[in-house]
């Protein structure tokens, strides 16, 4: 694909005002890191945002370098009709994917003898010569029963026969092991030594390859997310090798061509919703190494350890800039760990907030065993337990504090914020009247797409990572339809009424148009209007919802205070939190120096 430069302009402005419409704010961090010219690769995650990730990082470099980079997206992507045309004509370069191609293997595998062979494979009731299983082919476990974790994949390095194969390494996961060192039912109800499981072929990557090393050879800017397809999970995937093998390609063609790998990690809270936020880090440039280029070249297994090294590099300097967790349970004990050690009303700006997750991260990941950490983590889970139980937020504990806010008090915020509500929902009303399609069709498109994209992977877990992509493309596209639809629907009444239409006269005057528009005004001046009116109202309408939204989420504490079978509770929490606070800040100062001297 060629970029074509009026269209990436033009299509990434268009971007931009659905990016500033859906994420209240993106944060950029460290844009300096980024060569404002010479070959980069630019290599994101986690992938959490289906398309907008790409997007997004198109948009920060056009503002920030004053540089376009072509991204590489899935084929599967480049033939949907909408994104497929649009991301062709902004130089996307297509990529096959293995993932995409995945059929369920026939029969069970297990593994005879893991500990002296864990790399033989033996099949029952399978085929390994019917052309699926080759060399350079995965072999891929399915999700295990209650597990979070993603299922394992392995290559196959040689087919030894129908019923056996070797692999290029052995299975690591204790999933995977139990998988295939256990047993599964059969349909006629028998137990098979072994697990059901899927294959995936080798995808000859040349060409995309070739097309990578031209655009670097000619000094341009190439993004990729190497982790694979998009994900909602709290830690990375495993890298694929490619984003390597494109560096070590590059180099070994042109070793003074100075290339630069810069690692940016995509942050959100809450990337799903509406009106969310992000923080997109730009991690140090990754250097490689000329012997690992010497390798590279060298071929065989010298060249899959320079890969492999370059490929841990990778990870470390995307680990460096995102939040990694080995799950969504251990991210919401850090983030309540970190609001208990903030003061009470002190708000910490969205860069500082990601980097002290990623401390305690660190601190936790090194020190979970530590009974001090076991004894704060059971109080934290605690705490958050109360809260939930009361239906409020860390930060809304503060109205347990009767001296500072007395029921009096509480009562006329309540009555005062019920009356804020009820204007702000007048004020809202003709935007929610207007364009309740709009609202209505990206939500069922978008869970739509959400149930396909989970029955079709095995890594995601709830599918939110194509929430928020199909809300934007579903609005980009369903809302000028409608600022056209209306504009043309009030400029004919207009146009009606001024050659006299047969019910002109017989309509009350509020409903004749003359009423409201002179006769001065052209139909075609007051078209322009009309669709500028409307789109004025449609975002009036999202910043007053957004405001009284806020509001809402404010209610629950006044109420929990007003309440006498619940205010009490409320100011236990809040001695309790002082107290949960203290040895929080007490346990991370002792802590906190052996993590970071």
């Amino acid at each position: 694909k060629v970029l074509t430069p009026w269209v990436y302009d033009l299509g990434l402005g268009t971007f931009n005002l659905a990016l500033d419409v859906f994420f209240r704010e993106i944060y950029p961090r460290n844009t300096f890191r980024i060569p404002k010219k010479g070959p980069v690769i630019i290599v994101g995650a986690p992938h959490a945002n289906q398309f907008a990730d790409s997007i997004i990082l198109m948009r920060l470099l056009k503002q920030h370098v004053g540089r376009r980079m072509s991204f590489l997206v899935a084929e599967k992507s480049m033939k949907e009709p909408y994104i497929g045309a649009m991301a062709g004509k902004m130089g996307s370069l297509p990529v096959t994917r293995a993932m995409d191609h995945v059929k369920p293997g026939q029969g069970y595998i297990c593994l005879p003898d893991p500990e002296n062979d864990p790399t033989l494979v033996r099949g029952v009731g399978t085929n390994f010569l019917n052309g699926q299983y080759m060399h350079g082919g995965s072999i891929i476990m399915p999700k295990r029963p209650g597990s979070k974790a993603a299922p394992e994949s392995q290559y196959i390095e040689e087919v030894l026969g129908p019923r056996e194969f070797r692999l290029r390494e052995p299975f690591k996961t204790e999933d995977a092991l139990l998988q295939l060192t256990g047993t599964s039912k059969a349909p006629d109800g028998s137990k098979i030594k072994g697990t059901k499981f899927k294959v995936a072929p080798h995808i000859d990557q040349n060409r995309m390859f070739d097309a990578v090393y031209r655009e670097l050879s000619k000094g341009a800017c190439v993004g990729i997310f190497p982790e694979g397809g998009s994900h909602d999970r709290s830690d990375l995937l495993p890298l694929k090798a490619g984003v390597a093998i494109m560096a070590l390609g590059c180099l070994a063609r042109d070793p003074d061509c100075g290339l630069t790998i810069i690692p940016a990690g995509m942050n959100y809270f809450h990337a799903h919703k509406f009106r969310s936020r992000a923080v997109i880090e730009f991690g140090n440039p990754i250097d490689v190494h000329p012997d690992q280029v010497k390798a590279f070249k060298a071929g065989g297994a010298e060249k899959r350890d320079a890969i492999g090294s370059l490929l841990e590099t990778i990870y470390e300097g995307l680990a460096a800039v995102t939040q990694p967790s080995p799950d969504h349970e251990t991210l919401q004990l850090i983030q309540a760990t970190r609001r208990l050690y903030n003061p009470p009303g002190r708000k910490l700006p969205l860069p500082v907030v990601i980097e002290f997750n990623r401390r305690l991260l660190k601190g936790y990941t090194k020190y979970q065993d530590d009974p001090r950490v076991g004894k704060l983590k059971k109080a934290v889970v605690d705490y958050n337990r109360h809260l939930r139980a009361l239906g409020i937020k860390d930060h809304q504990v503060e109205w347990g504090d009767a001296s500072a806010r007395p029921w009096w008090w509480c009562l006329a915020t309540l009555l005062y914020r019920l009356g804020e509500l009820l204007l702000l929902a007048l004020g809202t009303l003709p935007g929610i009247l207007m364009f309740w399609p709009v609202f209505v069709t990206s939500k069922m498109i978008s869970i739509k797409k959400q149930k396909k994209a989970l029955a079709g992977s095995v890594v995601k877990l709830q599918g939110h990572d194509v929430m928020a992509t199909w809300k934007i493309l579903v609005a980009m596209a369903l809302a000028p339809a409608l600022y056209i639809y209306y504009t043309a629907l009030v400029s004919s009444w207009l146009y009606y009424n001024r050659i006299g239409g047969q019910y002109t006269y017989s309509l009350p005057w509020y409903l004749r148009a003359n009423t409201y528009i002179p006769d001065f005004v052209s139909l075609w001046q007051f078209s322009i209007f009309f669709f500028a009116l409307m789109v004025s109202v449609s975002l009036a309408a999202l910043r007053i919802g957004e405001i009284g939204m806020d509001i809402l989420k404010s209610l629950p504490p006044l109420f929990v205070a007003l309440n006498p079978a619940s205010s009490a509770s409320l100011t236990k929490l809040r001695a309790h939190r002082n107290a949960l606070a203290k040895q929080v800040r007490e346990t991370t100062d002792a802590i906190g120096p052996d993590v970071f001297p």
